[in-house]
């Protein structure tokens, strides 16, 4: 394996080379960027009829002002549309850590290189909602950027699309992997491998292993009710079962669905054929599972679960940890594909935060790194540009999360997932990997077995 300095000059030999391109264009006379004109979501909300200028108040104002003489500004904003409450109280943060630290490692690269330009990050809060991330993307084309980091979810995702679109801005998300999003010709990027591939892959593993009834519950939302729908056609072109339960995620009381779970677990016999797939955020997941442990005939069944379960929400809770080990909970999570990007976001990561990096981190860490990189190819800051250099840029990426090569809906073409449980090791509850499910060939690998 390459040591870390090799990946390291590697790295900023790449910079070193786009940084100049992009400056030699700036001081070519390449277009300056430009605010959105009179079609922008804010001249259109205030009745305006010229283009719509950031505030004085707008960190972006000041950005704008101190614009090269052509090209790409000195300060070149990056959206962080990252939710860091709500649903991703817990996770969301992580998340917006792993593009800040990608943001960090580029503007040192520049500075090595002498590019007369740095990043900036603007993070603000979508909280998880899909209209509170539409007000957040307005603000951020108001403003004139033109690449964003988010948002998380698929229906965050779905709701930004027609902004997006109109008004010519990249939207590149680090985990939203639902079909809404799934479209093609569009100005939006998903760097996680979509539920496409996700569904049909936890379908054919729960078949395989033996199991020909199965019980969904599920979040009656774009990702929840999707992945539900993809994984239920699929098993049932197996020749299984399937009866789908799908509750309200907002809800505060969940006891109805997880009874009614119970009712459905029972009618199919709960025996040695059935099983019941949970697809879940932090605080409805919590609910379901603390209730759904104390309920015998939910304890004699295996659980599966999607990549939205192996949140540590989930392990801190004694109760809930105990439960999954019961019921031999298996889950599925994009396979990060491990190289010595890999090794050093790991390692920086850890120094810069005192922590370890969750999955959906490195995804962060990589859609940043695309966004800026496609920005420097681009050699201008412009939203048109950069969509057109991405797919490109992507293929010829090895980043944390492996190569960024994307299908024609603008998604993650390489789908391979990690296959993980829960287990007690030295008094502590862990997440451990336990198989790899190659989509290619459609075969488990099981490791240590």
């Amino acid at each position: 394996m390459a040591s870390r300095a090799a990946v390291a000059g590697a790295v900023i030999a790449l910079i070193v080379v786009i940084a100049a391109a992009a400056y030699v264009a700036s001081r070519g006379g390449a277009p300056a960027a430009t605010s959105p004109a009179a079609a922008s979501p804010a001249a259109a909300t205030t009745g305006g009829t010229g283009a719509a200028s950031p505030t004085a108040a707008s960190p972006v104002a000041t950005i704008q002002a101190t614009a090269t003489a052509g090209g790409l500004p000195k300060k070149i904003p990056i959206g962080l549309a990252i939710a860091v409450s709500g649903g991703y109280a817990v996770d969301g943060p992580k998340r917006l850590k792993g593009a800040q630290l990608a943001i960090k490692e580029m503007n040192d690269l520049l500075a090595k290189a002498g590019a007369p330009f740095r990043f900036v990050g603007i993070h603000e809060d979508t909280q998880g909602n899909p209209q509170k991330a539409v007000d957040v993307v307005k603000r951020f084309i108001a403003d004139g950027i033109q690449v964003i980091v988010g948002p998380l979810s698929t229906s965050e995702t779905a709701a930004v699309m027609p902004l997006a679109n109109r008004y010519h801005v990249v939207v590149i998300s680090p985990s939203s992997t639902g079909e809404a999003a799934a479209k093609p010709n569009d100005y939006v990027f998903r760097v996680a491998p979509p539920d496409s591939k996700q569904g049909p892959a936890l379908a054919t593993i729960i078949y395989k292993l033996g199991y020909r009834k199965l019980v969904i519950i599920a979040r009656n939302d774009d990702y929840g009710r999707g992945l539900a729908t993809l994984v239920a056609d699929t098993f049932k072109k197996l020749g299984g079962q399937v009866k789908t339960i799908l509750y309200q995620p907002d809800k505060p009381d969940l006891s109805a669905e997880v009874t009614q779970l119970a009712a459905a677990v029972q009618s199919f016999g709960a025996d040695k054929q059935t099983a019941v797939l949970v697809i879940a955020f932090d605080n409805d997941g919590l609910q379901i599972l603390q209730k759904a442990s104390k309920i015998p005939v939910l304890t004699k069944v295996r659980w599966f679960g999607p990549d939205s379960m192996a949140r540590n929400t989930f392990i801190e809770n004694p109760q809930v940890a105990e439960f999954l080990m019961k019921v031999h909970f298996l889950g599925t999570r994009p396979a990060i594909e491990r190289n010595p990007v890999t090794k050093h976001f790991e390692e920086a990561y850890k120094k810069m935060y005192h922590e370890a990096p969750t999955p959906y981190a490195y995804y962060a860490y990589d859609a940043a790194w695309l966004a800026m990189l496609s920005v420097l190819v681009a050699g201008k800051y412009n939203g048109t540009a950069i969509k057109a250099v991405l797919p490109t840029v992507g293929a010829h990426y090895m980043g944390a999360t492996g190569q960024k090569v994307f299908d024609k809906n603008g998604d993650c073409a390489i789908a391979n997932y990690a296959l993980w449980t829960v287990a007690k090791v030295n008094g502590k509850y862990v997440f451990k990997t336990i198989g790899m499910w190659h989509d290619s060939t459609k075969t488990i690998e099981w490791f240590n077995k």
